[in-house]
């Protein structure tokens, strides 16, 4: 019977990929039929033109469209039972403030880090590179904004780690399968979400990273506050950094990643700074 979670895992993944791409349609379609009745035949270039310059807007909707299934998904399937009070003391128990100052050095490490993949990349496959970089321009994440803020570092946190780290990972937890085996799973889906080779590739190793904070904090609250500084570090400083650092200091800090990455990991599996205490109950529940 355990076996059946990860067709339910798999299903997750399905439904919310559905809803990314159908909801993505839908607004279009919606659009389009609406500048139509305001301006007739003018109202399809205006409509697609809208969409084309507000582009964080068009991924505020989508996202939308995603939580609103997503959210009710999760509750029910894993909060209703136990209650909303006891989910969150299961959830902030392992907590402290020197964990978030951990999850944000790891971060900037992880950020960091992410230069060198893409790098390897346009190694072996510069073309792959140049349709993220496109990709990048058109997504609106240098569009500095309200509604970037929004669509950027708050609503992709909280459907990803939900649905990722919360729903899928927790599902595969029921198969009885270890936790290395789970998180690369759902660091995979994870990847294949994304839909960019590229993009790919450093969010499956920054899935792994997730999922191992989620687990080693029994909550899903560590990785939404690595998932919102990621994507901060990787939009406002890394656009800071190319600003007012020098080629050779932003080379070092590139370089230095890697050996940073490892020691605070060592330092959150560990617990450093950390006060102990006795966790009761064996089981990991997300």
């Amino acid at each position: 019977m355990k076996k059946r979670y990860y067709g339910i895992a798999l299903l997750v993944f399905l439904v919310l990929m559905a809803l990314m791409y159908g909801g993505s349609i839908l607004i279009s379609f919606g659009v389009v039929i609406g500048g139509i009745l305001f301006a007739g035949e003018r109202g399809i270039d205006m409509g697609y033109n809208f969409l084309m310059d507000n582009p964080n807007f068009f991924s505020i909707l989508i996202y939308l469209i995603c939580t609103a299934i997503m959210l009710p998904w999760y509750y029910f399937a894993f909060i209703e039972k136990r209650g909303v009070r006891q989910t969150l003391h299961a959830h902030t128990r392992r907590l402290s403030p020197i964990c978030f100052v951990w999850v944000a050095v790891l971060t900037l490490a992880a950020q960091h880090a992410t230069s060198l993949i893409i790098t390897f990349v346009d190694l072996l496959a510069p073309s792959v590179i140049n349709d993220y970089m496109e990709l990048i321009e058109t997504s609106g994440m240098e569009n500095y904004s309200i509604l970037w803020a929004v669509a950027t570092l708050i609503l992709p946190p909280i459907l990803e780690e939900t649905v990722f780290r919360g729903l899928i990972l927790q599902y595969l937890g029921k198969t009885g399968a270890k936790f290395f085996v789970a998180n690369i799973i759902q660091a995979v889906l994870f990847g294949i979400f994304h839909m960019n080779l590229a993009q790919g590739i450093y969010t499956f190793f920054f899935g792994l990273l997730l999922g191992y904070l989620a687990y080693r904090y029994d909550s899903i609250l560590a990785p939404m506050v690595m998932h919102f500084f990621y994507n901060l570090f990787g939009t406002a400083l890394v656009d800071l950094e190319a600003r007012f650092l020098p080629e050779f200091v932003q080379g070092l800090l590139v370089l230095g990643s890697v050996p940073l990455l490892a020691i605070v990991l060592v330092a959150i599996h560990f617990r450093f700074g950390e006060k102990k205490t006795t966790v009761t109950g064996g089981e990991h529940t997300l």
